[in-house]
């Protein structure tokens, strides 16, 4: 049964070991470095939010499903929640009042949580004990987290708890529900994640402060709908 979360376990590791060199190389002669990859990284998640989502099929279901769960997220508020962890963690782990570790944990967890390989990597895993997304995931999230730690901090490294703790549900999930999932609601909540990811891209490179968090619960609008299909006999 533990053998389904071994992508997962592997991708928070290789966070880890990502944040460790980017803050190896955190050196005041390197700062200006980091927050222009730091920025440069912004760009490349909207970039890739936008690949993700500029095939969008069924726009009113897509719709939809954001403004129910955006609603849910913000009657929840995900955000404050996230941020009050982020705050947590830095009192216990950060020694400086103005260090970004909040927004490094923050802006890491969602970058590394939302978008098509969360989801493909937990079906995988989840339906059929592979990891072969969630591994390359791991590496691509590793990389990431390099140039992140580098401009954002350690508190990059926290969000490998996210990563556990998202991904270990997600593929739990999949296991118990394989048999409602199909590939046109795969892809639906795929693309819900790419666009939370534009937004999320916008956070990154300063333009807005959208509570990308409270983006999350939209992803899993049409798999609950679908599960209700199921259970009327609709489907």
């Amino acid at each position: 049964m533990f053998g389904i979360f071994t992508g997962t376990v592997a991708n928070a590791a290789m966070v880890i070991a990502g944040t460790a060199v980017g803050c190896l190389f955190k050196m005041d002669i390197l700062k200006k470095i980091g927050d222009r990859v730091f920025q440069a990284f912004g760009f490349f998640v909207m970039v890739l939010g936008i690949s993700g989502a500029i095939a969008l099929n069924q726009p009113i279901f897509t719709l939809l499903s954001l403004v129910i769960g955006i609603a849910f997220g913000e009657i929840v508020d995900l955000d404050d929640k996230f941020t009050r962890l982020g705050n947590f963690l830095q009192s216990r782990f950060s020694k400086s009042s103005d260090s970004k570790f909040a927004e490094g944990f923050i802006q890491a967890s969602l970058l590394f949580c939302i978008g098509s390989m969360s989801i493909m990597g937990a079906m995988e895993a989840g339906l059929q004990n592979q990891h072969s997304i969630y591994l390359t995931k791991g590496l691509i999230d590793g990389i990431s987290a390099i140039g992140f730690s580098m401009g954002a901090g350690i508190g990059v490294a926290f969000s490998a708890l996210a990563v556990l703790v998202y991904q270990g549900l997600m593929v739990l999930g999949a296991n118990i529900i394989s048999g409602i999932l199909t590939d046109e609601i795969i892809a639906l909540s795929t693309q819900i994640g790419s666009l939370s990811l534009i937004a999320l891209s916008f956070n990154m490179l300063g333009l807005t402060k959208i509570k990308v968090a409270n983006f999350l619960p939209a992803m899993f609008i049409p798999i609950l709908y679908q599960a209700i299909l199921v259970m009327l006999g609709m489907a």
